[in-house]
């Protein structure tokens, strides 16, 4: 959509010129997408003089709003070096409108310094400065809901909604009676959408004006009305085909008289014959009028936004409205919402990309040293995402106190620009929070090896020990307790499962609560996450016996000795440190339990001396787990010496090493 309707004209070109002269003569009359066309057509024999030919196509799009789809023809213009001194300021544009916002604020910052051109110089600086926020904005909490008006919106551009009683007026280049050379679309004109179902957003396009106010080869878009329904204000372009009153986009009025709008009047009080003024907006009480505007009287830079109000039936001299609204960028499409909120779209303000929605918020800024009353000062603020985009965001317009329609050509729309519900909250909202705590269960064994151990029965306490919830966890081992946990508080963690050893966990949510105002929405749900481990029980009986009967399993060590040594080794150390650490939690669920710590040898040497070889080193293994905390009446040491071979008649070394293993067994 071309939000600036631009006066084109037709020029007559010669046959005998050039692809590239006629795209230039296309490009001097606005007519863009007639010049893309024949620019690519010239690109497409590599000519010498690519590189400017690239930013010509990239201009091209830029002017006619397409700054997007810019971005690769200003970069094939930048590897090329191509002589445009504003190339680098208008491809920073073009790489934010890509979302690409930390690479657009390097070169901005490059062109504010090294620039050409005075203004955009200053221009590049404040932008370089606002992309800074970008992150701010995408992260302030919002409470908005945003729909696609779908049964409205078309392939075409839709945009510029506004309230008239229960319909909805907009703009569209939906007709097509001819094409707009700027952007190779069809004439803007005003249309009405009439709802059969206003929650499911249902309706129908239906005529609502007369050809006296959609005229054919004329833009005719963003229309405000006065409160009583009987009096409206409109944009509308010149043909370019005549001598006309206005020279380019102009603002007119018209009256409903018996039930039809009259001939359109020029705002000769208002408009100056060689601006563009557009995007008009009513205030509720239908006496003060704000436009967007190029005139250079008293402008920012770019649009601006002017303000003229009614006076006996004369609309006053327009009054820029400042450097609270106005900046070097763009101001556009104003609204004064109901409540008296002001309204508008910028793209000089720090914003995510082309044009942003922005509000005039009135906030304290301090405290009167005498009334002691506050300090009240107005400050625009970006209304962010999701009504805010990369795109173009723009045209709202309030249906009720929090919901109403705005404009956006950004990606996932039916094409172009679409028109879409907003539903805000925020106003009635009381935020809320609650606190859940979910985990994962895992086992370990007493070598520290882990694993997701599912089906485990996890019980929820309070510090003094009294159930909370209980339940499984999943067959990932997942777990989610259906019931909130409180702030700064303390609770514990127990889980069981069978040949396990029983887990258990402190989980505290002491200072780990959040400022609910920082919140995104009404209702909001934060998740505590932890983890349960359970140990393997190394004694729990083994399935069954030939006979059916569970038995003790027996756990072997892999504990190495030196030669003819019974020194445990620091390798054996680990081993038994491990081994020690399994003992002290076993000990807290089987407190009478004795065990065994057998030693055996290989069958080289003596029956007696491998007997009492296995005895001393027995003994070395339980005063070293006595060391480690495990009480000396849990444990025995015996030598078996070569009395029990793992493999009888051993051949290889690496079966005599298999029979060189201390085991480990109940005994009581």
């Amino acid at each position: 959509m071309n939000k600036i309707l631009l006066l084109f004209a037709l020029v007559a070109l010669s046959a005998c010129m050039t692809t590239v002269q006629k795209a230039k003569s296309k490009f001097d009359v606005a007519e863009y997408e007639t010049a893309i066309k024949l620019y690519k057509k010239h690109l497409s024999s590599n000519p010498p003089d690519a590189p400017i030919t690239n930013y010509q196509i990239g201009e091209c799009y830029r002017l006619s709003n397409r700054i997007k789809q810019a971005l690769p023809y200003y970069q094939a213009a930048s590897e090329g070096r191509a002589k445009a001194s504003k190339l680098n300021f208008y491809m920073g544009y073009a790489l934010k409108a890509n979302e690409q916002y930390a690479e657009a604020a390097a070169l901005l910052d490059r062109y504010s310094k090294t620039g050409a051109d005075g203004d955009l110089m200053r221009l590049a600086a404040q932008e370089a400065k606002n992309l800074k926020e970008i992150e701010k904005i995408k992260n302030t909490p919002s409470y908005t809901t945003i729909v696609n008006l779908e049964n409205l919106n078309t392939s075409a551009a839709e945009f510029s909604p506004m309230m008239y009683g229960e319909k909805l007026i907009f703009a569209s280049d939906r007709r097509k009676e001819k094409v707009f050379e700027t952007t190779g679309t069809g004439f803007q004109d005003l249309y009405a959408f009439e709802f059969t179902d206003t929650i499911r957003h249902t309706g129908s396009v239906q005529p609502f004006f007369g050809e006296n106010i959609n005229l054919d080869g004329h833009h005719e878009s963003e229309v405000t009305f006065a409160r009583n329904g009987k009096f409206m204000i409109f944009a509308r372009s010149n043909s370019g085909k005549k001598k006309e009153p206005h020279q380019d986009v102009n603002l007119f009025s018209s009256r409903l008289e018996d039930g039809q709008w009259t001939e359109p009047e020029l705002l000769d009080k208002v408009c100056l014959e060689d601006t563009w003024d557009a995007c008009p907006a009513l205030s509720p009480d239908g006496r003060t009028l704000y436009f967007s505007s190029n005139r250079k009287g008293g402008s920012q830079g770019g649009l601006d936004i002017y303000v003229s109000r009614l006076n006996q039936g004369t609309w006053s001299r327009p009054q820029n409205l400042g450097k609270l609204v106005n900046t070097a960028g763009d101001e556009m499409f104003p609204y004064v919402a109901p409540d008296g909120r002001f309204f508008f779209a910028s793209s000089g303000h720090q914003g995510l990309g082309g044009l942003d929605i922005f509000v005039i918020d009135t906030v304290q800024v301090g405290i009167d040293t005498v009334t002691k009353k506050p300090i009240l000062q107005p400050k625009v603020r970006n209304v962010g995402v999701p009504m805010n985009s990369s795109a173009d965001d723009f045209g709202i317009v309030y249906k009720s106190k929090v919901s109403g329609y705005f404009s956006s050509n950004r990606e996932g729309g039916k094409g172009d620009d679409d028109i879409y519900y907003f539903y805000n909250d925020s106003l009635d909202v009381k935020k809320t929070v609650a606190y859940y705590l979910r985990g994962v269960t895992y086992s370990t064994n007493f070598k520290n090896e882990q694993k997701i151990l599912p089906n485990v029965s996890v019980k929820l306490l309070d510090d003094k020990g009294n159930l909370i919830d209980s339940l499984l966890s999943d067959n990932s081992g997942k777990f989610s307790f259906p019931k909130p946990v409180e702030i700064d508080k303390n609770y514990k963690l127990n889980g069981q499962k069978i040949n396990y050893l029983k887990g258990e966990n402190v989980f505290s949510t002491v200072g780990k609560g959040v400022d609910v105002a920082l919140l995104p929405k009404k209702e909001n749900i934060i998740y505590f996450d932890t983890d349960l481990l359970l140990k393997v029980n190394e004694f729990a009986p083994s399935d069954s016996t030939p006979t059916g009967k569970p038995t003790t399993k027996i756990l072997e060590l892999e504990i190495l000795y030196e030669f003819d040594s019974a020194r445990i080794t620091a390798e054996a150390g680990v081993l038994l440190d491990e081994f020690s650490t399994f003992l002290i939690d076993y000990y807290k669920e089987f407190p009478n339990t004795v065990i065994e710590l057998g030693s055996h040898t290989d069958e080289r040497g003596s029956a007696n001396y491998n007997r009492r070889l296995a005895q001393r080193r027995a003994d070395s293994a339980v005063k070293y787990l006595i060391s480690k905390g495990i009480p000396a009446d849990k444990m025995i040491a015996k030598g078996y010496g070569e009395d029990q071979p793992k493999i009888k008649n051993a051949k290889t070394e690496e079966q005599h090493q298999a029979n060189r293993r201390t085991t480990i067994r109940i005994v009581k």
